[in-house]
Order: structure tokens, then sequence, then C-alpha cells
């Protein structure tokens, strides 16, 4: 004897509303963020140890410049493809600019130092920054930062973030040089998870790197949001928990959607 069942089927709205998807759908609890070229702008930096370079020797602002990128993007291979660690990757990328810049490691540090003390540390700051915080802390989200070091050790860029009120918003803030593990490696994302006390899957991860945020973030079972100031148009893959904004406001929509 056959005994005829009816199963309901999935029904599809638009041809694209994936129902297990929605059943699925893990809620963000917390956002962390990248810093430099994230919520601080990093070129605003260089170009002031530029200029005290050119200044303190008479030397061409633009090529110390193009020595700066250059030893930035060396410094940024290095810490990518190599077992080199967080405080590790800070020594050698000095000692790789400092002999980019033709000085010696204590003029460098000095450099670094005056160009701390002497920028306009507003014009570090990108303009949606605060907004987005303010409006992330209202909405209940628990707030971080994951950051890696380059050239400079972070008590300088969490100084800087003291200073234009950034760390009000923060409750975790973990970098590279002080727990000796650099972005991409899924270890850093996960210290923070355990950190702040919540599972990787319900937190969003934003910043500017798509190998360094994007894929570690991924790699720790995180969702990743792409920040690209360039871009006319945000993406947002709420299946995937993915997105590309163009402005840090955007972290809003994508985390509606996720």
């Amino acid at each position: 004897m056959t005994i005829d069942v009816a199963v309901p089927s999935i029904t599809f709205i638009n041809g694209n509303y994936n129902v297990l998807y929605r059943l699925n759908r893990v809620p963000v609890k917390a956002i962390a963020f990248d810093v430099w070229n994230t919520l601080l702008d990093i070129g605003v930096i260089f170009n002031q140890i530029a200029y005290i370079v050119s200044n303190r020797f008479n030397s061409d602002i633009y090529k110390v410049a193009k020595c700066i990128a250059k030893a930035y993007s060396y410094a940024k291979k290095l810490r990518r493809y190599s077992d080199i660690d967080g405080l590790q990757i800070v020594f050698e990328s000095q000692k790789n600019l400092a002999n980019m810049i033709n000085v010696d490691m204590d003029e460098l540090l000095n450099i670094i130092d005056e160009a701390f003390k002497t920028v306009d540390i507003n014009k570090l700051l990108f303009n949606d920054v605060i907004e987005t915080l303010k409006i992330l802390k209202r909405l209940d989200f628990k707030i971080g930062i994951i950051g890696n070091t380059i050239f400079w050790n972070s008590s300088y860029t969490k100084k800087i973030l003291k200073q234009l009120g950034v760390l009000n918003y923060i409750d975790i803030a973990l970098f590279s040089d002080e727990i000796r593990i650099n972005k991409p490696d899924k270890k850093i994302f996960l210290d923070f998870s355990k950190a702040i006390g919540i599972e990787p899957e319900y937190i969003a991860y934003v910043g500017d790197s798509i190998v360094e945020d994007v894929g570690g973030a991924l790699s720790a079972s995180m969702k990743a949001i792409y920040i690209d100031r360039s871009r006319k148009k945000k993406i947002i893959l709420g299946d995937l928990g993915i997105a590309i904004i163009t402005n840090l406001l955007e972290v809003i929509d994508a985390i509606e959607e996720f």
C-alpha cells in the first residue's frame, strides 16, 4: 500500500529569497574594526614622516614618500608570507624603513616620535567614524579593534585613538605587537572573540584589506565587511556574510542583512 504525504514546497520570492538562510541566520552581536585606513588615514602620518625627513636632511619630499611607500609594501609582504610575529614585524619594518631613507635606527625612532607629536590628529580620523560608533553603541553592539602594527608600536596608535575619542566606544582592543600574532592569522580573530565573550559567527569585522581583514575574518568564521571609500556602490551578500561598503556608516546596512 502506498501512502501519499503532502510535502510543503519552499517558495522563492522574486527568485532570490533563500528560506533556509533566513531560518538559520545568525544575528551580529559585535563589530570589530581594523585601524589604519579604516578608522585612521595612514597616508597622513606617512606624509608627516616624509615632511620631517625632508626638512631634517634637505631631501626631496616626494622621493622620501616613495621610499616610505616601498618600505610599507615590503613590510606587508613580510608579515603575510613569513613566520614573523606581531612584535618582530615592528622591528624588521623599522630597520627596512631606516635603510630606505638612509638614517640610523635611533634617528628613525626620533622621527616617528616627532611625527606623532606634530601631526594634526583631526586629519587622521575619517569623518564617518565617530557617527558610526555612536550609532552602533546606541544599538547596544559590542565594539572592538583588531589591529596590525608596522613601523611603530601600538602605544602610538592607542594614544591617537584616545585623543580623538574613539576609545570611548571600544570595549576590547587587540594589537598584533601585544599578542604577537599578525592578521590574517585566524588566531588573532579567535583571541578577540574570546576576549569579548562572543562566538566568532556573531561578530562582523570591518577592514580595508582583502587578505588581512576579509580573509582573516572569514577564516575565523566571522562575517567580513570590506571598506573601499573610492567605490560608488555598496554590495551586500547577506547569505555569505560578506559586504563591500563605500563609507563606514554602511556597516549598519550590512549587519542588518547578515
